[in-house]
């Protein structure tokens, strides 16, 4: 290529550039169509929010008992299920009873004796009183006769008391559930030899819950009896209230914590042992609050619409703790600014707004 062609070529080119950069003077630029929209108006408000203690805890039951046989015998008729509901008096497992009814057995057959041997001596002591008061008998020889009645007595009451202990041994082979619970653990099986005081199975009554959790020494101090905390736990959506029914002056030697314990209400797919996070109340603090109905996105950012001479303008604000219906603003708006509360999805920068109430039906733009 020559130089003259080279810059022919380069020529074209700053032309052409100049001339994509050069906008028609006449061309109209893009204006944003102004609003006139109704929507509910308030300030930017005080609010209180409570300052939290949050410390872990878990929940336990209020009754859980571990089931152990007051007998000494093999386990049968062990067929409950780890999981498996059951009522008071539903039979949980039995005990052998073979030893029981030797036991019996023998205690009959003591009764019985004790019984002619009363007999036997009644007999001798009606003969002796009768040959007493005739003087064919000496005083020594009547005492004799009356003592050996008097110790037949007594035999006779006691053979009839471990008879009837005996028998009360065979309601202890039958086990039977003490409340309504589920069975969370099996510590033996069927075969296995029972023997008293030592656990058989773990029942829980899973309808009545609390949550325990371990305080340091300055929060324990400002806890009392009847004080709410708020209970959050895997699972559950929304916190749960809960109540303090005991405190644990008796420090642990080990953590110095104090244990606190509270009732929870009757709630759904909360089991023991469920890791909680409880918030306990220590005072409170006021910082600015608007509904959360204020707050809209934009591009992912929140914020919410401040009226200024009738003229919706966006602030980006820092939004902080929610409580029930009201949002904390950290940052992007002043106390005392109007903000638009609800019906503001639609509106833009530079809208005109129209206050109306709340309860208002929002006639949306004109």
């Amino acid at each position: 290529m020559t130089s003259f062609s080279k810059s022919l070529f380069v020529g074209l080119i700053v032309f052409g550039v100049v001339g994509c950069n050069q906008a028609p003077e006449n061309e109209p630029a893009a204006v944003h169509s102004v609003q006139i929209i109704e929507a509910p108006v308030d300030q930017v408000k005080l609010g209180t929010i409570p300052l939290k203690a949050t410390v872990a805890g878990a929940v336990v039951p209020d009754q859980k008992a571990q089931i152990a046989s007051r007998l000494m015998g093999y386990i049968k008729d062990f067929d409950v299920r780890v999981g498996q509901k059951v009522k008071v008096g539903d039979l949980l497992f039995s005990i052998d009873s073979n030893d029981v009814n030797s036991q019996i057995l023998q205690a009959q057959s003591a009764y019985q004796q004790a019984l002619a041997a009363l007999e036997d001596a009644k007999l001798d002591y009606d003969r002796f009183s009768k040959l007493y008061q005739d003087d064919s008998v000496s005083k020594q020889q009547f005492d004799k006769v009356s003592l050996q009645y008097k110790v037949a007595k007594e035999n006779l009451i006691a053979a009839r008391s471990g008879l009837n202990q005996a028998k009360s041994q065979l309601n202890y082979a039958n086990v039977k559930a003490p409340f309504d619970g589920v069975v969370v653990e099996k510590l033996a099986v069927a075969g296995a030899l029972a023997a008293p005081g030592n656990p058989v199975l773990v029942l829980e009554n899973l309808t009545s819950l609390s949550v325990r959790t371990q305080v340091a020494e300055d929060l324990f101090a400002v806890l009392r009896n009847g004080d709410e905390a708020e209970v959050r736990m895997d699972g559950q959506p929304e916190p749960i209230m809960a109540t303090i029914y005991a405190l644990v002056s008796a420090a642990d030697p080990k953590s110095r914590t104090h244990t606190v314990k509270l009732s929870l209400p009757s709630v759904v797919n909360v089991n023991s042992g469920t890791f909680a996070r409880v918030g306990f109340k220590r005072g409170e603090r006021q910082t600015m609050m608007v509904p959360q109905s204020a707050i809209v996105n934009r591009s992912g950012i929140e914020g919410v619409f401040v009226i200024k001479e009738g003229v919706a303008y966006f602030h980006m604000v820092r939004l902080g703790e929610t409580i029930a219906d009201q949002v904390e603003i950290k940052a992007g708006v002043n106390l005392g600014d109007n903000i638009v509360i609800d019906n503001n999805q639609s509106i833009l920068n530079g809208d005109k707004i129209v206050p109306v109430s709340k309860t208002s039906e929002s006639k949306g733009a004109k």
